[in-house]
C-alpha cells in the first residue's frame, strides 16, 4: 500500500505550470513528505526565477538587435 500525503498548496500553484500536472502531484504525494516538498518547492522557485531571467534578457537582446 501506498503512502499518500498532501502536496503542499505552494507546489500545486507550481505545478499547474505543466502539462503533466496530475502526474506530477501524484509522484509528488506518493513519495515526498512535507519537509521534502518544501524543499523542493524552494528549488524549483530559484530556477523558475533563473529561468525568467535569461528568457528576458534573450528577449530584450532580440528586441535590440531587431531595431538596429
Amino acid at each position: 500500500m501506498q503512502n499518500t500525503n498532501q502536496v503542499i498548496p505552494e507546489l500545486l500553484e507550481m505545478t499547474k505550470l505543466t502539462a503533466h500536472e496530475k502526474g506530477l502531484n501524484n509522484e509528488i504525494a506518493v513519495h515526498l513528505g512535507e519537509q521534502e516538498q518544501r524543499r523542493m518547492y524552494r528549488t524549483m522557485r530559484e530556477l523558475l526565477a533563473d529561468e525568467l531571467v535569461f528568457v528576458l534578457n534573450l528577449e530584450v537582446s532580440s528586441a535590440r538587435s531587431r531595431e538596429g
